[in-house]
């Protein structure tokens, strides 16, 4: 290959990379590798940054508790709920409703479960709708080094594809 061949295969594959960068591709890496590393806060039970930070316990899987084994779906005992996963939920509605839309200058990440806000900053809320009481947070979205650079890595190897 000659200097003139290199120039016009560079200058093709610099368009590609910028198209790439400024195109729709690049966000559906930023939401994908987002809504995946949230989804892993409920099996890690805890939210991940430069580590796994874990939620504070829940009293249904306390034996010496009222709670224990509580079901909300039925108000009864159950046994797989003293086994459960935190924010688990019997429907996982909590984690499954974590998605994110393209936006102008990426993407944005929500949860559209009403409660996402109570579990994620511990918020005040309502035992079977009356009695009141302080939430734990349990974060499972926001910031984090760890997903930062899973994004950089994925990027960064689609970029490596292009130019190749």
């Amino acid at each position: 290959m000659d200097i003139k061949e290199f120039d016009k295969q560079f200058a093709s594959k610099m368009n590609k990379v910028q198209a790439f960068v400024q195109g729709e591709q690049i966000k559906d890496i930023l939401g994908v590798e987002a809504v995946n590393h949230f989804k892993a806060s409920f099996e890690n039970e805890g939210f991940t940054d430069e580590e796994v930070k874990k939620w504070p316990d829940v009293k249904r899987r306390n034996p010496d508790s009222k709670w224990y084994g509580h079901s909300g779906q039925t108000g009864k005992f159950s046994q797989t709920r003293t086994l459960a996963k935190i924010l688990s939920g019997e429907s996982g509605e909590l984690k499954n409703s974590i998605s994110y839309v393209k936006i102008e200058t990426g993407v944005r990440v929500t949860d559209a479960t009403p409660y996402a806000g109570v579990h994620q900053f511990g918020e005040m809320a309502k035992v079977y709708g009356k009695k009141v009481f302080q939430m734990p947070a349990r974060p499972f979205m926001g910031k984090s080094a760890v997903l930062k650079k899973k994004i950089e890595d994925k990027i960064t190897a689609e970029i490596k594809k292009i130019l190749k």
